[in-house]
């Protein structure tokens, strides 16, 4: 008996410790997530107020095309934020299996981080258009 009860014990013991390992692998995920939209965010009004110059700038300035192209750029980049928000949903994974729930955090995580390069990327464009 005591040969059946201690496999059994070492087991229960394995698979508790991988489970808590996969849990906070996912609750890191989240985290990295989460931190990356913090990051980001903020930006939004940066954004909207480079798109108020531009479009004032595309109307008087001979560059009006460059003007377009860099308001286009920043309107991407919030299109894409307001789209990751509506879409990103951790709870979608729960009582899913741990490896479904990691593959979907790794590519919002993915996401999220074309996200904050296309956010920087259009800022940096933009000011740099502005000379600012």
């Amino acid at each position: 008996m005591k040969k059946i009860i201690i496999p059994v014990l070492l087991l229960g013991i394995a698979t508790s410790c991988n489970k808590a390992q996969e849990e906070d692998q996912q609750k890191k995920l989240i985290e990295e997530v989460i931190a990356v939209h913090d990051e980001v965010m903020p930006k939004m009004d940066v954004i909207m107020s480079l798109k108020g110059q531009l479009d004032s700038v595309s109307k008087v300035s001979k560059d009006s095309i460059k003007a377009k192209e860099l308001f286009v750029q920043l309107d991407s980049a919030d299109i894409k934020m307001s789209n990751w928000m509506a879409e990103y949903n951790p709870e979608s994974v729960k009582g899913k299996g741990i490896e479904e729930a990691l593959k979907y955090l790794e590519g919002e995580k993915k996401k999220i981080n074309e996200v904050k390069v296309l956010t920087n990327t259009s800022i940096a464009n933009a000011k740099q258009f502005l000379g600012k």
